[in-house]
């Protein structure tokens, strides 16, 4: 994931919570294995696939937050529950590819950072509950 793909996001009324801004657009949804310089799949087309949705879940999930009033636990447990979709989704895809460490690294990463997210916004959800 490059810098490209998301832009940090500040919201006022969202403070403590830091969320990565979906960036909409083509991203080759005819995706193919990829070969690696080793001749091994970089990235299987299931994969590529399932993070496709998983992203485009995680879009929608973000743009209702940003539009939902400081509070709205609905919205806090849908950006959780997309948030952890996505990170599924890398989690899949460094599973299931060959890669360089250096890449794995940073897919681990980008999972890491949105199960983080995933547990910002349950617990807040949780405690903003009645």
């Amino acid at each position: 994931m490059g810098s490209a793909e998301f832009a940090g996001v500040g919201d006022p009324g969202r403070e403590g919570l830091a969320t990565a801004r979906p960036v909409f657009g083509s991203a080759g949804h005819d995706t193919h294995p990829v070969s690696g310089a080793d001749g091994g799949v970089m990235a299987s087309e299931k994969a590529a696939r399932v993070w496709e949705v998983a992203y485009r879940q995680y879009g929608r999930a973000w743009e209702w937050t940003a539009r939902s009033p400081k509070g709205d636990v609905a919205a806090a447990r849908e950006m959780a529950a997309a948030s952890r979709v996505v990170a599924a989704a890398w989690r899949q895809i460094a599973a299931t590819t060959t890669l360089p460490w250096w890449t794995l690294a940073a897919i681990e990463s980008a999972a890491g950072a949105f199960e983080a997210q995933a547990r910002d916004y349950q617990a807040r959800a949780e405690s903003e509950s009645p």
